[in-house]
């Protein structure tokens, strides 16, 4: 092997997540789990390795599963609503319809989730995009298509979704959340930098020192959002929604940033 294969080797082996070989549990033992649980008791699987395991429409009820090793597996249908889930590893992981509401995932780690097999913007993939209503993601990094994606009122401070890449060859370098509905949303902070929010919604939100530098905000509603200190540095604001936003003289990079002549006032 060449020093230049071997150097691109061993940049993969870096970059990919190392998960565990097997998991502490199987599919039906976590299932016997949380059919005798209940809400006001939930499950403990704090820190349990659950890798690749067949979660597919179970209800969790609000389970703790903070630092769990969850990679790979299939969440489609599943309800994960006011789980614990703080520093969680759900790379990979499939989270078709699934329901994050008022879940806790602070810190926890979310790249190359499986979200649909549709096209980016049809309206069934926007259909098949999992609940983050009320969530807490401060701190969490985020990296998937989740286009339609219901983040209303969700804590995303601090997290991270601007270009990422897993390998040394990465197709689609961003976030996507195109049609997101993000009213409400508290972003202070977040590093959205690239993120393709076209057509998203975030009426209300709190975006003040975010970095939305090169993000393509296309038809983006800011109603009523504040935009202190936020970088728009090369956005495209092509049709944005620019009404009743709270400190939009100190925006950062306004300027800057791609057709901002077509801004809707």
């Amino acid at each position: 092997m060449g020093k230049a294969a071997a150097a691109a080797a061993f940049a993969i082996a870096l970059a990919v997540p190392t998960v565990g070989s097997a998991a502490e549990l199987s599919d039906i033992e976590v299932a016997r789990l949380l059919a005798a649980a209940d809400r006001a008791k939930p499950i403990d699987l704090t820190g349990r390795d659950l890798s690749f395991l067949d979660l597919a429409g179970l209800d969790f009820k609000a389970a703790r599963l903070d630092r769990a090793n969850l990679h790979a597996v299939d969440f489609a249908g599943a309800d994960l609503s006011h789980a614990q889930l703080a520093g969680a590893h759900l790379d990979r992981s499939t989270v078709q319809r699934t329901n994050f509401a008022g879940a806790d995932l602070r810190g926890a780690s979310l790249l190359r989730l499986s979200v649909t097999t549709e096209l980016d913007l049809n309206p069934k993939a926007a259909g098949e995009a999992p609940n983050f209503a009320g969530a807490d993601l401060s701190g969490a990094r985020i990296f998937a298509r989740m286009v339609g994606a219901n983040l209303r009122g969700a804590d995303l401070t601090g997290a991270r979704l601007g270009n990422y890449r897993l390998t040394v060859i990465e197709l689609h370098p961003h976030t996507f959340l195109e049609m997101a509905d993000l009213s409400g949303a508290r972003l202070r902070g977040a590093e959205l930098y690239g993120v393709r929010f076209a057509w998203a919604k975030f009426v209300g939100a709190d975006l003040s020192g975010a970095d939305l530098t090169g993000a393509d905000l296309t038809g983006a509603d800011f109603t009523g959002a504040d935009v202190t200190g936020t970088k728009f540095d090369g956005a495209d604001l092509a049709q944005a929604v620019f009404r009743d936003m709270k400190g939009l003289d100190r925006a950062i990079g306004l300027d800057k940033a791609l057709n901002r002549d077509r801004i809707v006032r």
